[in-house]
């Protein structure tokens, strides 16, 4: 059976992560695996794959070029089972296959926290329904389950997961608290930030910019703060982690976070709001780190 993994690049982020710890269990387990990314962009931990995994590239610029498209599925077309993460992957497979009339089988893994809006529910709800759909919340898939009246068969629960690093530290530096999370509003980063300050503690934020506006706000608090400092370079986020004292974790919305399963597999506390599954299957292990 030949398995394509789909994602659209490699950036830093949680749904990329599982998306690569994913690939690289599957291909050890002698499973016939391959990878497409749909932009020319790598991303920054692309470098993680295994590297005798095959990977294709469409190098899409314009997402509705019919070129694009057909290249799209000259290749999909040669795998059994097509597995999408994240909607906007999901969407882009899912109209190829409509275009050519496939019935290859698409599986949407869908990573996201954030509520599908009225015109993207009727486009999969009645046009391109997934036939199979994996969430990571069991939140979120009752809510599908209800939302597209799927088949109780084809849907699956698959908690995140990380694969713990053996790390070393590579200097001395320490700080009393990080935050490891993309920069936007949902994220909740400046209260964070706010904490740190009230506490009087240093706080290093990891993470990339998905905000502008967010990040600019951001980036004036850690400027005007010595106890604030920014590192947008860091993609192996444990060996950071066991070089601090506290995590945190602010997000108001989601669905991992598989930051809370670093911050233990390197023997850190932390400090979390309640949000996504992981919280819900640690909290009573560790009530009191929420």
């Amino acid at each position: 059976m030949k398995i394509l993994q789909v994602i659209d690049t490699l950036n830093a982020g949680g749904a990329e992560r599982v998306f690569i710890d994913m690939c690289n269990i599957l291909y050890k387990n002698n499973k016939d695996i391959s990878v497409l990314l749909l932009l020319e962009n790598e991303g920054i931990l692309f470098a993680e794959l295994h590297k005798e995994i095959p990977v294709f590239k469409l190098n899409r610029t314009d997402k509705w070029s019919l070129a694009n498209f057909k290249k799209c599925y000259s290749i999909i077309r040669n795998f059994d089972i097509i597995q999408c993460h994240t909607r906007h992957v999901y969407k882009y497979i899912a109209v190829t296959r409509l275009i050519f009339n496939s019935k290859v089988k698409v599986i949407f893994q869908d990573h996201s926290s954030a509520l599908l809006g009225k015109i993207e529910i009727g486009l999969i709800k009645y046009l391109i329904k997934p036939e199979f759909y994996i969430s990571v919340s069991s939140e979120r898939l009752n809510w599908a389950l209800k939302k597209f009246n799927l088949n109780s068969k084809n849907i699956f629960l698959l908690e995140n997961i990380i694969r713990k690093k053996d790390t070393e530290l590579v200097n001395d530096l320490k700080h009393e608290l990080i935050l490891v999370s993309n920069f936007k509003p949902n994220k909740n980063n400046l209260f964070a930030i706010d904490l740190a300050k009230k506490l009087g503690k240093n706080l290093l934020l990891v993470g990339k910019n998905q905000d502008n506006e967010y990040y600019d706000k951001i980036k004036i608090q850690a400027e005007q703060s010595d106890l604030i400092s920014i590192d947008s370079s860091i993609t192996e986020t444990q060996n950071v982690i066991k070089a601090s004292e506290l995590g945190l974790h602010t997000s108001k919305a989601e669905t991992g976070p598989i930051v809370l399963i670093e911050y233990l597999a390197q023997r850190k506390p932390f400090l979390a709001y309640e949000t996504g599954e992981v919280s819900k299957i640690l909290k009573p292990y560790f009530p009191e780190y929420f």
